[in-house]
């Protein structure tokens, strides 16, 4: 008798017997080609007709299924080359843990030869610069694509790029310079040293960048960190700001929002960062999901790492 499928209900059968023996038995093809009489092509096809056919279904059932399933929605959503998310934690020193982990771990996935990787700053960054670990990549370049913070003892953009050259066993190009200072004229004054403008042209031949992404709530980096006053942060939120990176403020659709901090900026600017073919960004907690939105909308960002629950924010409706 020939089923609907086209095949016969003997065919099928032997179809059932072979899956039963691979699958259930744990025997190679080869072994089961040999006890039935038939070549290992043969079981292999049966095996995939198998399949075809849904005699044989197969069934993932991990944790880990739903991160990769919102992995493949925020590239499909945002037009990203790659998305990684990590398990939430139970608190931020866990869920910042976790970003660091799984950040490192791609960084040392995708660095070659000859990388040149421009570094930001932030607390997520830190962790990431923590948890790499060491391997020997030729003629690195890690260059530093923002002035130093006063980071009331935590880890600077200067740490970040050195930890990060010492774990690859690379060169370093620091930029000497605040990341925010007093007037623009101090500022041209400063981007017209010529160590500095070589540091910042290095920066913008990068062929990676390890970025974070801010928020503009009073609890983001900047304001926590004295980079910024209250009221430097409210005149950025009037203009539209919805979120940062490196310093530079942009808005719910990615726009570069320019307010009196702008012109007092040394940093990379967001047209610059667009252009760095693999701009890996690592940020996590739900209150950045504007942020993170605006950051994807805007097109600086080509890999995402972020921990579950800020990804499910980050693809709900607005």
């Amino acid at each position: 008798m020939t089923q609907a499928g086209g095949a016969s209900e003997q065919d099928r059968a032997l179809m059932a017997r072979v899956a039963w023996m691979y699958y259930r038995q744990g025997m190679t093809q080869q072994e089961i080609g040999d006890r039935l009489g038939m070549s290992r092509i043969k079981v292999l096809r049966l095996l995939a007709r198998a399949r075809n056919e849904g005699i044989v279904q197969i069934r993932i059932d991990h944790p880990s299924l739903r991160r990769m399933e919102l992995e493949e929605a925020l590239k499909a959503r945002f037009g990203l080359k790659e998305a990684v998310v990590a398990p939430s934690g139970a608190t931020e020193e866990q869920n910042l843990e976790a970003l660091g982990q799984f950040g490192a771990m791609y960084l040392e996935r995708t660095v070659t030869e000859g990388d040149v990787i421009g570094t930001a700053w932030g607390v997520t960054l830190r962790e990431v610069a923590r948890h790499l670990r060491p391997k020997d990549v030729r003629n690195v370049t890690v260059v530093q694509l923002m002035g130093g913070l006063n980071a009331g003892g935590l880890v600077t953009p200067l740490d970040i790029a050195r930890i990060v050259a010492e774990k690859l066993h690379g060169d370093t190009r620091m930029l000497h310079t605040p990341a925010f200072v007093d007037t623009p004229g101090i500022r041209d004054a400063l981007l017209s040293d010529n160590g500095i403008a070589q540091t910042l042209k290095a920066g913008a031949a990068a062929t990676k960048a390890l970025v974070g992404i801010g928020d503009v709530s009073s609890q983001c980096s900047l304001i926590r960190w004295g980079a910024l006053s209250a009221e430097e942060l409210a005149e950025a939120v009037r203009l539209g700001a919805v979120g940062d990176i490196l310093g530079r403020h942009y808005d719910r659709d990615g726009r570069p929002v320019v307010s009196s901090l702008s012109g007092r900026a040394i940093a990379m600017p967001l047209e610059t960062l667009r252009r760095i073919p693999q701009v890996i960004a690592v940020a996590g907690s739900e209150r950045k999901a504007d942020a993170i939105r605006g950051a994807l909308r805007g097109g600086y960002v080509d890999v995402l790492v972020t921990d579950e629950r800020t990804a499910l924010r980050v693809l709900a409706s607005d």
